[in-house]
């Protein structure tokens, strides 16, 4: 064993001091550490791909690791939702990818400073808040925490475009039969940094209180785990990895992981610092596909770890491999090596990590991390690897590779093709804190150069000092400028990192085309809708209306929807609450024409082409018939009968009446636009506590 291979294992974490020091002196003879090898697990795989070659027999699973820890069951993303710098919803934050832009500016006014003049990636209006969706009043609301408020809006969003607001959300059931069952994960950043403004009201909490996912669960009557994780950057990815973990585990039906970071407090500014807030909601991929759900991505494995005392820096090929692995993906020239040819423990550094050839001969063309996200939000604590998984599910949506810093310009995704004419699904990683950005030329000196100058102790403390020198290094800056902080930054956390394998959504075959009679001429729909308030309802059709008359929408889906999808759609996915609307139309563009009348002149009685609404905030509570068996036998034959008046006249007077309705018409779910929020500083005011505006 030479000196170099000597001294690179010990700044491996594989040769303990003394042992360097021996070997380095020549009076002990070199062990070869033992060899650690990755277990491969095969997965299910969709009906429409062509599984992976998986090889022969190999080592038992290494405890502790596997398709038992972040892998076995691919999970779908079937509600994806997020609010980021500059970007107030996904569209803007993918047309900012897209143009390369950098969402840096100065602090937002109103805002405490700890300096004058310093530039970050922040988020308007944080102090803004929707009590009217969630039935606060004044004084409940005020006394929210501002991160809490808006991770709780990002999540009611991401339930509505998923379509588990309403009806859906109460079939998801465990095992045991209780209803309701999704987990909530959320990942949020130190308490220090939600300080609100100066001059904000904000009660004190209570001596001991729940965690945020906790009072999340509570908030949106979700019945399954609920964690709060707090792990530095990667909090996000790791909130998700134990998601998996449930969902595998049979523990929910599904799960709703969440994220945001605020830089409110002054501690907590700082050049580059970053904000956010998103949400996502997964479920088992074969039930996402047998209940009809929309599929942006699926995550086919997850690995966590923490490098305890070594080198940071070497944990991330690790996780990478583990991942892998777990995803039952092995690439070439990864598998079980003879002992003659070096080090490949968990800590071996260069040994275990994959070979860019070797990412692309599984279909891994993209590496989504802190390093590709910070000119789109900076240092964004708990919310960058959120920030990250957008950005990969986008480009794997979309099929587009966008610009980043080692790609200078957005380029067309062609998949990989395998020798006998596969096309193999595209994949990405996803990493925090991902892996280190291209060494510095003008780096230290390599330990090894100084043994003859320096006896076998002094060359390991050369080694030391040279990985410390490595393990504090500052990631570059969004635009080559300023780097993030190297403490909580850096390392994600005091190390923790994480790392996610993402696949572009199984192709979902085309509806037959329709042989019935012309649209004019077909059944009428039955369109239901409601909101928190008349001015969520006018809003919230306008923008529906808007979607409508665009095509249905803006990610390649059909030029016009079907309108029974649209009607089922509004039906099932959404919360019934206290201001409704009803029309009957026979074509998405009626419906759009009535939707827009509406919004333009919203109010009590008929409306432009024949939509009704009723304002029930006022009632004494439901009718007396909600709820009773017989009075869903009833509906679910008006529905049969198509008795739509009756239908109509039940629904504007409190009656439930979707919930007799099948889950899903058809292949999949149409994906329509969240209720419009309607934020505002929560002070006490008219409205704010359920009375009529």
């Amino acid at each position: 064993m030479d000196t170099r291979e000597i001294l690179t294992r010990f700044k491996g974490g594989t040769l303990r001091r003394e042992h360097a020091v021996a070997l380095l002196a020549g009076t002990s003879p070199a062990v070869a550490p033992p060899v650690v090898a990755l277990p491969v697990t095969a997965l299910p795989v969709a009906a429409d791909r062509e599984p992976l070659p998986v090889p022969g027999p190999g080592p038992g699973p290494v405890p502790g690791d596997g398709a038992g820890a972040g892998g076995g069951v691919p999970c779908a993303v079937v509600g994806i939702q997020g609010r980021f710098p500059q970007a107030g919803d996904l569209e803007a934050f993918w047309r900012n990818g897209l143009q390369g832009r950098i969402a840096e500016a100065a602090l937002p006014g109103g805002r405490r400073s700890a300096c004058a003049g310093w530039r970050g990636h922040f988020l308007d209006g944080v102090e803004e808040f929707d009590p009217d969706l969630f039935g606060f009043g004044a004084r409940e609301a005020a006394g929210l925490d501002l991160q809490e408020r808006l991770l709780a809006q990002s999540a009611w969003q991401t339930l509505e475009s998923a379509g588990y607001a309403g009806a859906r959300l109460e079939r998801l059931t465990a095992p045991d039969g209780t209803a309701r069952s999704v987990g909530v994960y959320a990942a949020l950043g130190p308490a220090g940094g939600a300080l609100p403004p100066a001059g904000h009201r904000h009660t004190a909490p209570p001596a001991s209180r729940p965690g945020p996912a906790a009072r999340l669960s509570r908030l949106l009557d979700l019945r399954g785990p609920s964690l709060s994780v707090d792990s530095g950057d990667s909090s996000f990815l790791t909130a998700l990895h134990l998601a998996l973990g449930a969902l595998r585990a049979g523990e929910c039906a599904a799960a709703l992981v969440g994220a945001v970071e605020l830089r409110l407090h002054p501690a907590c500014q700082r050049p580059g610092a970053g904000e956010g807030v998103a949400a996502v909601l997964l479920k088992p991929l074969a039930a996402a596909r047998a209940d009809g759900d929309r599929v942006h991505a699926v995550i086919r494995s997850s690995a966590v770890g923490h490098p305890g005392r070594a080198a940071p820096g070497l944990q991330h090929g690790r996780l990478v491999g583990r991942a892998l692995a777990a995803a039952g993906l092995r690439p070439p020239g990864t598998g079980p090596q003879s002992p003659d040819a070096g080090p490949q423990g968990p800590d071996a550094g260069g040994q275990s990590e994959v070979p860019d050839a070797g990412l692309e001969a599984v279909g891994v063309g993209l590496e989504e991390s802190s390093r590709t996200v910070a000119a789109l939000v900076g240092d964004a604590g708990a919310v960058t690897g959120a920030a990250a998984l957008v950005r990969a599910v986008g480009q794997l949506s979309h099929a587009v590779l966008l610009a980043g810093p080692d790609r200078p310009a957005p380029a067309a995704w062609e998949p990989v093709r395998r020798d006998d004419g596969t096309v193999l699904p595209r994949r990405a990683l996803v990493s925090v804190p991902g892996p280190a950005a291209p060494a510095d030329p003008a780096g230290p000196p390599d330990a090894a150069d100084t043994v003859d100058a320096v006896g076998p102790a002094d060359a390991v403390d050369a080694a030391d000092t040279a990985d410390g020198a490595e393990d504090t290094a500052v990631p570059d800056g969004a635009d080559g400028g300023e780097g993030v902080d190297g403490g909580e930054g850096a390392d994600g956390g005091e190390g923790v990192g994480a790392v996610l394998v993402v696949e572009e959504a199984p192709a979902v075959p085309r509806a037959p085309a329709r042989t019935g009679p012309p649209p004019g001429t077909r059944p009428a729909e039955l369109v239901l809708l409601s909101a928190a308030t008349p001015a969520h309802l006018a809003a919230t059709a306008g923008r529906l209306a808007a979607r409508l008359s665009d095509g249905g929408g803006r990610d390649g889906g059909p030029a016009a929807p079907d309108l029974a999808a649209v009607a089922h759609e509004l039906r099932l996915g959404r919360a019934v609450l206290r201001c409704r609307l009803a029309v009957t139309v026979r074509t998405v563009a009626e419906l759009a024409d009535a939707l827009a009348g509406f919004a333009a002149h919203p109010g009590p009685g008929p409306g432009p082409a024949g939509v009704r609404t009723a304002d029930l905030r006022s009632a004494a509570g439901p009718p007396l018939i909600e709820g009773l068996e017989e009075t869903r036998a009833y509906v679910a034959a008006l529905w049969q009968g198509g008795r739509l008046e009756q239908l109509t006249r039940l629904w504007l007077a409190g009656a439930d009446v979707c919930a007799v309705l099948p889950a899903h018409p058809g292949p999949a779910a149409v994906e329509l636009p969240a209720t419009v929020l309607r934020p505002r500083p929560p002070e006490p005011g008219p409205g704010t506590d359920g009375a009529p505006q």
